[in-house]
């Protein structure tokens, strides 16, 4: 029979195992961004930048006008998109579905 001083430990180490390995042992804080650059921009690739709410450069990639990027592990909340002479965007990036955001040469 477990003493109770030892008993405690392994109950508590019983409990962590199980719910780590059914997956709320951790939570991930990023989401998913597809980002469009539109058809009328200019033909050269754009690089587009994804910015945090905070300023902090988040992802990048290139992409070519009708082209389009998918982006993971980006922060979760507010971001800003940016590619070269392409307006900016703003969406909200959440854990349960895709942020799509298309940048166009007009409406800035």
């Amino acid at each position: 029979m477990l003493r109770p001083r030892r008993s405690l430990p392994v109950l508590l180490l019983g409990i962590t195992a199980s719910l780590t390995l059914t997956g709320c042992g951790a939570h991930d804080s990023t989401g998913q961004i597809a980002v469009t650059v539109s058809e009328n921009a200019a033909d050269h690739p754009y690089e587009v930048k994804v910015y945090a709410a905070t300023g902090k450069l988040s992802e990048h990639q290139r992409v070519f006008p009708g082209g389009t990027a998918s982006f993971a592990g980006v922060p979760l909340g507010s971001v800003t998109v940016r590619a070269g002479d392409l307006c900016p965007e703003r969406a909200t990036v959440t854990d349960g579905s895709v942020a799509d955001v298309t940048l166009t040469t007009t409406g800035c």
